[in-house]
């Protein structure tokens, strides 16, 4: 995953003096009261696959007490196995993982097949017989001839004339727009800044923990540094990111949130309102005539440059799980996904009008419960956020459809995700932040317990 916790010294030195954070700083969200920063929020253990706790009970007898005995009873089944104890040696699947068995009740290794597929007696495959996988503009097909089975191109799309991928049927079609247009959940607004906020304008937005970097102004050649921050205004003893007025799940007034600009990185060329930003702990890519990667204190480099039918990138998303780059322009609601083999763009899916202007929000999070990375989009100006993901049996699909009110006149002309675990959007003269609802349980942790 992409988002660790570090904090804005850290930032300054490594932009400044090219020196990477330590570490990541554990905290807890809403252990004290007052005010704390987004990296304290959001954050949950992962436990090691594949270990069981043992929930036997120690009946071994001590020295007499001289109390007599009471009656003994044999209660079953309050003992749980460990995954490899009553296996014989072998390969067996568990909730997406491969565990090796070694026949005397030990496991020899875990791997977990995400984004693969776990076989009992092969372990993590890349794919299955029968399986078609989309890829940029090639239609892929499951190699089960392979050892280990792979993906073999079939046929090549032509985005050109508007053809994409059908991972269902393993064909190349002229995509038609994708889904319904009736919302099917509802998330919120949590805050707006404005100029008057501390705000300095800007179109283009990404985050990284609580630090949110836009595009400087309106001038197109620097990124502005952020830290958002929220406290406990309500004096409940508790920092609550998603209470809201008309939340039924977490009902009350909205928790205060501070902004503050701490710096400028010069000299990154971001095209106003035609471009994006994708931010990770030591660098940021940023969209537009090319997807460029900028190195906090180590200079630029080009990663990818728009064929000639997408003319250029306004948003871009990364797939961290499967590691797959995605963007989009403004001219049609297209979403193009990379095929970094043959370095070859590609159309994904086309998405309906959500009663906006023309498309202008795209952002790619990864499902912090299961793992699935969802393709979110959005119209300039709009009340939606579409959800879609690539189902490994039935293609490009549209998950949900999310519509809130109360964008107080904003609309969409960059969108990224991260601080609090919810999307932050800007305007030109507003930055503002939504999220919870029913689009929170995909992107939120659920609480341990």
């Amino acid at each position: 995953m992409r988002r660790l916790s570090w904090g804005p010294f850290a930032l300054v030195c490594s932009i400044g003096c090219g020196v990477r954070p330590a570490g990541e700083q554990e905290t807890s969200a809403g252990s004290d009261a007052g005010s704390t920063s987004a990296s304290a929020l959001g954050s949950s253990g992962t436990p090691e696959p594949g270990t069981t706790a043992g929930t036997g009970v120690d009946t071994q007898a001590g020295e007499s007490t001289g109390v007599a005995e009471g009656p003994k009873y044999d209660v079953h089944g309050t003992v749980e196995h460990g995954p490899c104890e009553t296996q014989p040696a072998g390969i067996y699947c568990d909730d997406g993982n491969a565990i090796e068995c070694d026949g005397a009740g030990k496991v020899v290794s875990v791997d977990m097949c995400k984004p693969n597929i776990c076989l009992a007696g092969e372990g993590c495959v890349v794919c299955t017989e029968g399986q078609f996988h989309c890829s940029g503009p090639r239609v892929m097909e499951c190699n089960t001839n392979a050892n280990p089975p792979r993906w073999t191109e079939i046929e090549l799309c032509n985005p050109a004339a508007g053809e994409g991928c059908n991972g269902a049927s393993g064909t190349c079609e002229v995509l038609q727009p994708l889904g319904g247009i009736a919302p099917t959940g509802n998330y919120f607004q949590y805050a707006d800044f404005r100029t008057i906020d501390g705000f300095s304008g800007g179109y283009d937005v990404d985050c990284f923990d609580d630090l949110i970097y836009v595009s400087s102004g309106f001038t197109g050649v620097a990124v502005d540094v952020y830290q958002v921050s929220i406290e406990d205004s309500d004096n409940d003893g508790e920092i609550e990111p998603n209470q809201h007025p008309d939340n039924l799940e977490e009902t009350g007034p909205i928790e205060q949130r501070t902004l503050v600009h701490l710096m400028t990185i010069p000299n990154v060329l971001v095209s106003s309102s035609t471009a994006e930003i994708y931010a990770l702990e030591d660098r940021i890519y940023v969209g537009g005539a090319s997807i460029t990667e900028y190195v906090f204190g180590g200079g630029n480099s080009v990663t990818t440059t728009p064929p000639s039918w997408a003319a250029y990138f306004a948003q871009i998303g990364y797939d961290d799980v499967n590691g797959v780059w995605y963007a989009s322009n403004e001219n049609e609601r297209r979403v193009f996904q990379y095929d970094e083999e043959t370095a070859q763009w590609g159309l994904a899916f086309r998405y309906p009008s959500l009663a906006g202007d023309h498309m202008d929000g795209l952002e790619v999070v990864t499902d912090p419960n299961t793992g699935i990375p969802y393709v979110y989009v959005s119209d300039m100006t709009s009340d939606f956020i579409g959800q879609y993901r690539l189902d490994p049996n039935e293609g490009w699909v549209q998950q949900n459809l999310f519509g809130y009110a109360g964008t107080t006149g904003s609309a969409v002309e960059g969108m990224g995700f991260g601080a609090f675990n919810h999307f932050w959007a800007t305007g030109g003269d507003s930055l503002y932040e939504v999220g919870g609802g029913d689009l929170g349980t995909y992107t939120e942790p659920i609480p341990e317990g």
